[in-house]
C-alpha cells in the first residue's frame, strides 16, 4: 500500500469510543490555532487535561487528543470568540458519532446551564465545525456557507441547523447476519469492496478493501458466509472495545496513516502497534502535514522558476536573433557604397535601382530599395546610418545575450536545489533568493492584485476613468499598461503613471506608450519584462511589420508633455534603447 490512509468512519467510532473519558469534564480553555484547527482544553476526573483537536480542513478533517501546544493567533477569531462565550466553562454532557458517518456530535452544558451542540463533520470539502443553539439555530461555524455557495444548505448565524442530507444507507453495526448474507447474495456483486460502499454508510475505501482481505483469508467455503465474517469482525471490536490502532507505512519505510485495527491487507512488517488512537494519530499527522505542505510550496516554487526559466530561454532567442542580424549591417552598407558609385544611374523620386554588385562572385544586377523623396546620396547616408544601427543595435544584444545565459544558467542551478530541498527552511531561503532576482511571477505591481471582493469591485469606479488602456501581464508578473490612443497615451503618462515607472515609446514614431509600474522599485524590474513591454510598444506602434524596431525607454520622471502640445505628445530624456522583435 502507497496512497495515504485518510481519516474515515471507523476511525472515527474508535476515537469516540477512547474520548468517553472526558465526559463530565470541564472546559477550561478553547483557542483557534488556525482557520480550521479549533483546540478545547478540558479537565476530567478520569483523564486529568486534555487537549483535543477538531480540524475541518478539506484535506485534514480529524479529531483527536493532543499532546502538543499549537501556537495561537494574537487576535482570536469570531468563531472562537463565540464559543469562548457560550460553552468556555461549560460540561461535556456527551460524545457521539451520528451513525456511522463522519459526524461528531459533542453536548455541552453553558456555565448558564443551557445545553449547546458542538458538531464536526468531517467530510472532505465540506468539512465543517458549528455551534448550534439550544433552540437549534447556528451561533456561528468555522466556515460560513451562503446560498450563493449552497442553495441547499446555508450554514450562517441564525439560521436553522440542518444536518447534511442523509444518504439512505444502513448504519453496517446494525446489520444482522441474515440481512447481509441475503442482500449479498441478491446483489450478487462482481466489485465486493463497490457493493459494499454502496450500500452502507460510512463505508471508506480502506475499510471495504480491509474487509474484502479478511474474506479471501478466512477459513470458509461458502464465500457469502465468509464475506459476512470479515465484515462482523471489523465491527466487533467496536462493540467489545477491542481496538487495537496501528501506523501503517509504505514499502519505503514512509508513514501513511493511522486505523484503529491492524490491515490484513498490508504485510505486518510495515505496520506497528500503537498504545492508542490519539498518539497514532497524531504521529502520522505530525509528520504527514508538515510533508505536505512541504511538497506543495516545493511543486509550487517549481513552476514559478520553470516558467522563469522559459521566458530567460524565450528572451534568449529572440536576443540571438537579433545579434545575427549583425551580417545585414555589411549589405546595407555594401548598397550605400554601390548607389555612390552609381549616382549618375539614379535620379531624386526612384523607388529602386537596378545596380551592378561588383562585390559578388561573378558580379551581378541586383535591386536596390530607394526612398523616392530623398536624393540618392541621402539614400545612400540612410543605409550607412542603418549598417551603424544594426552594428550597434548586436554588440548592445551580445553583452544582453551573455546576461539572459548566465540569467537561465542561474535558475537551472536553482531548480536543482529546490528538487534537492529537505525542508521548508530551505525552500523559503530559495524563494527569498528567487523572489530578490525578479524571478517568480507576482514579485510585480500585480503581486496584490485580485484581493478585492466582488462587491468592492462592482463599487468602484470602472477602470482609468473609461480611457482605453489595456492592462497585460509580462510572462514575470508584471503589470504592463498599454494606450490605445492619444487620450488614453496622455492619461496614463499624466495620471496613471509614477515617478519612478518604467516608460516606454518606439523611437521616432508613432505609437502606443507603455507603462510598467515598479512601486517606486524601477530596478526590481526584470530585463526580460523591459523586452516584453519593449515588443509590445513596437507591436502598437506604425512599425509593427519591421523586422527590427528600436525602443526607447526611461523613468517617468524623465517624460514630459510641453505646454500646449497635443494629447500623448511628450518629450523625454535618460532613454536608453532596446531593438526588438514586435510581439505577434
Amino acid at each position: 500500500m502507497s496512497r495515504r490512509i485518510n481519516f474515515d468512519s471507523l476511525t472515527l467510532a474508535s476515537t469516540v469510543d477512547s474520548l468517553q473519558v472526558l465526559l463530565n469534564g470541564s472546559i477550561q480553555r478553547i483557542s483557534q490555532p488556525s482557520e480550521y484547527d479549533l483546540v478545547l482544553t478540558v479537565y476530567a476526573a478520569r483523564y486529568g487535561e486534555a487537549r483535543w483537536l477538531i480540524n475541518c480542513s478539506t484535506q485534514w478533517a480529524r479529531t483527536h487528543l493532543v499532546t502538543q501546544r499549537l501556537p495561537n493567533p494574537p487576535q482570536p477569531p469570531a468563531f472562537c470568540m463565540t464559543l469562548r462565550k457560550y460553552i468556555e466553562g461549560g460540561t461535556i454532557l456527551s460524545i457521539a458519532q451520528r451513525r456511522f458517518d463522519r459526524i461528531l456530535d459533542v453536548t455541552i452544558r453553558g456555565h448558564e446551564g443551557q445545553v449547546y451542540l458542538l458538531t464536526a463533520e468531517l467530510m472532505g470539502r465540506h468539512s465543517n465545525i458549528i455551534l448550534v443553539s439550544p433552540d437549534g439555530f447556528i451561533l456561528q461555524a468555522a466556515k460560513l456557507i451562503s446560498s450563493k455557495v449552497n442553495r441547499v444548505r446555508e450554514v450562517l448565524p441564525g439560521r436553522d441547523y440542518l444536518p447534511p442530507p442523509d444518504q439512505g444507507q444502513p448504519d453496517p453495526r446494525g446489520i444482522t447476519a441474515d440481512h447481509f448474507q441475503t442482500w449479498l447474495a441478491s446483489a450478487a456483486p462482481d466489485d465486493f469492496p463497490g457493493w459494499l460502499r454502496d450500500s452502507f454508510e460510512g463505508i471508506s475505501g480502506i475499510l471495504a478493501g480491509e474487509i474484502d482481505s479478511r474474506s479471501t483469508q478466512a477459513q470458509h467455503s461458502n464465500i457469502i458466509a465468509a464475506r459476512w465474517a470479515a465484515f462482523e469482525s471489523v465491527f466487533r471490536a467496536g462493540r467489545e472495545h477491542t481496538w487495537r490502532p496501528v501506523q501503517v507505512r509504505d514499502t519505503a519505510g514512509t508513514i501513511i496513516g493511522a486505523y484503529p485495527l491492524p490491515l490484513q491487507g498490508v504485510p505486518a512488517t510495515q505496520q506497528t502497534l500503537a498504545p492508542d488512537i490519539h498518539t497514532a494519530l497524531e504521529h502520522y499527522y505530525s509528520v504527514a502535514v508538515p510533508q505536505a505542505i512541504f511538497e506543495q510550496q516545493q511543486r509550487s516554487l517549481l513552476g514559478a522558476l520553470q516558467k522563469a526559466l522559459s521566458t530567460q530561454r524565450h528572451a534568449l532567442r529572440q536576443v540571438q536573433q537579433g545579434v545575427q542580424e549583425r551580417g545585414r549591417a555589411d549589405q546595407y552598407r555594401r548598397w550605400g557604397e554601390l548607389i555612390l558609385t552609381n549616382l549618375h544611374q539614379i535620379q531624386k523620386g526612384q523607388d529602386k535601382a537596378e545596380l551592378l554588385d561588383y562585390y559578388a562572385d561573378p558580379p551581378a544586377t541586383i535591386t536596390v530599395a530607394l526612398e523616392p523623396t530623398q536624393t540618392p546620396q541621402q539614400n545612400a547616408e540612410r543605409l550607412y546610418q542603418r549598417a551603424r544601427h544594426v552594428e550597434n543595435n548586436a554588440n548592445r544584444l551580445k553583452a544582453l545575450q551573455q546576461q539572459l545565459g548566465e540569467q537561465a544558467e542561474a535558475i537551472t542551478t536553482l531548480i536543482a536545489q529546490v528538487e534537492q530541498s529537505a525542508d521548508t527552511a530551505q525552500l523559503e531561503s530559495l524563494r527569498t533568493q528567487a523572489t530578490r532576482q525578479g524571478w517568480l511571477h507576482g514579485t510585480g505591481a500585480t503581486a496584490e492584485a485580485g484581493k478585492s471582493t466582488a462587491k468592492s469591485q462592482a463599487q468602484q469606479k470602472p477602470a482609468f476613468e473609461g480611457k482605453r488602456i489595456r492592462a497585460l501581464t509580462s510572462p514575470e508578473g508584471w503589470q504592463v499598461l498599454l494606450g490605445e490612443n492619444a487620450e488614453a497615451n496622455d492619461y496614463l503618462v499624466q495620471r496613471v503613471s509614477r515617478p519612478n515607472d518604467w516608460w516606454l515609446h518606439v523611437r521616432a514614431g508613432t505609437g502606443s506608450h507603455v507603462v510598467i509600474p515598479t512601486q517606486n522599485n524601477p530596478q526590481r524590474v526584470p530585463t526580460t519584462t523591459l523586452m516584453f513591454a519593449a515588443q509590445l510598444a513596437a507591436a502598437n506602434s506604425r512599425a509593427r511589420h519591421s523586422s527590427l524596431v528600436a525602443v526607447d525607454y526611461t523613468l517617468r520622471k524623465y517624460v514630459r508633455r510641453p505646454r500646449g502640445g497635443a494629447p500623448g505628445f511628450v518629450t523625454y530624456t535618460h532613454e536608453k534603447t532596446l531593438d526588438v522583435i514586435p510581439l505577434e
